[in-house]
């Protein structure tokens, strides 16, 4: 019969359940370029990597979850990660850059090459409750997209 360490066994029987800490984003632009070097990481090493998902505004997070809802389980209105354009990534010439637009307002411009294809996307952060969140997502290059008008479709 094994045996449970004493600190589990404490925190299972004191209710305590450990969940991992909320995303803290204290600089958007510097939150958008540790996602980008994420993702640039496990391109190195041939390895998966998801943005964290607590960073939504309230009326983007609904949308997102309205989307998987409805998709049940099955691919719905998002069909790609938006952080890099597509399904899969190769990125290269990776440039970040931001603008204050008012004190709770700010716009990341992340400019990259994915697989050959020059791209641009704007992040658009909302203080809400002390605490940055992204409220917008928008591709700006070739074939341009706006997040919040993708994840209200039919699917």
């Amino acid at each position: 019969m094994r045996r449970i360490p004493a600190a589990v066994a404490a925190l299972v029987l004191s209710g305590v359940v450990l969940l991992p800490a909320a995303t803290r984003i204290d600089d958007p632009k510097t939150f958008v370029s540790g996602v980008y070097q994420h993702f640039i990481a496990a391109q190195s090493n041939h390895s998966d990597y998801s943005a964290p998902e607590d960073i939504y505004t309230p009326r983007l997070g609904k949308l997102i979850r309205d989307d998987r809802r409805k998709a049940h389980g099955e691919v719905g209105c998002l069909e790609i990660d938006f952080w890099v354009n597509g399904q899969d990534w190769e990125l290269s010439r990776l440039t970040v850059t931001s603008s204050d637009e008012g004190p709770d307002r700010k716009i990341v411009i992340a400019k990259f090459v994915n697989l050959g294809d020059a791209e641009e996307i704007h992040f658009d952060f909302r203080r809400v409750g002390g605490r940055w969140l992204l409220d917008e997502v928008q591709s700006v290059s070739a074939r341009p997209w706006k997040l919040s008008e993708i994840l209200k479709c039919t699917p």
